[in-house]
């Protein structure tokens, strides 16, 4: 790891979501550096939910982190509001943490994909949409290296960013009904990976043979917020040689 200089910390509120949680939200525009704060709060929120029986499920996400609690079991804990014990808690555990720096991970994630047009079903319309070719949106994709944000949608799904304006595409109108495992897709400037067989609106531009989310207790998701990932392109042959090595 390595820190560039650290940034002034944002405003942030918290605010009830319904009777069993609480929503922490970064008044900051979606960056680098809000990941690396929302990084922060989630780290402080872990802590207090070690210490906090009532404290349920912590969930980042791009400019929020949402906090589940046991309503039935806080008052067994506390008396007062929710909202004003767990705010005095949360800006006590920020301040014993360490200063916020933009910190950079040098690890970076590889991942393979198969651009071929049989994977990469809407690579075609895209290029005729962004007037452009389909080599050229393959060598745009994979030259960049993408920041994890969030993860959502279904588990392993991993929210990146940024891709670069030339081959951002918006969603679809109408998802399809099923998007298979592995599909790498784009919708704006995000791209992902559907861990898993799903309906999914995102435009797809080539598939991964590596498993994206193992239930297996040890394994889980591949990505986590924070990480850093690049897509590289591999043959169809390759492809089927690393599917057959996950299987």
């Amino acid at each position: 790891m390595h820190s560039a200089s650290s940034f002034k910390t944002p405003p942030l509120q918290i605010n009830y979501l319904g009777d069993h949680a609480l929503l922490i939200s970064i008044h900051s525009s979606v960056s680098e550096e809000t990941m690396a704060y929302i990084r922060h709060i989630t780290a402080a929120c872990k802590t207090l939910k070690n210490n906090h029986p009532w404290i349920k499920d912590i969930i980042p996400a791009y400019q929020t982190v949402t906090v589940v609690f046991d309503i039935t079991s806080y008052y067994l804990h506390q008396t007062d509001e929710p909202l004003f014990v767990f705010k005095k808690l949360l800006l006590t555990q920020l301040e014993a943490l360490p200063v916020i720096n933009n910190t950079i991970n040098n690890k970076i994630i590889q991942v393979p994909v198969c651009y071929e047009l049989d994977f990469g079903i809407d690579l075609a319309q895209m290029a005729a949409v962004k007037n452009t070719t389909i080599d050229e949106i393959i060598q745009i994709h994979s030259s960049e290296i993408y920041s994890v944000y969030c993860l959502g949608f279904m588990p392993g799904f991993a929210y990146m960013g940024n891709v670069p304006d030339k081959i951002q595409m918006a969603r679809h109108p109408t998802p399809r009904t099923k998007v298979l495992a592995g599909s790498v897709g784009i919708a704006g400037p995000q791209t992902g990976v559907y861990p898993m067989d799903s309906p999914g609106g995102w435009q797809i531009i080539g598939r991964t043979p590596i498993k994206i989310f193992d239930p297996e207790p040890s394994k889980l998701a591949l990505f986590q917020t924070g990480d850093r990932v690049q897509f590289y392109s591999i043959d169809r042959k390759i492809f089927d040689q690393m599917q057959a090595e996950e299987s």
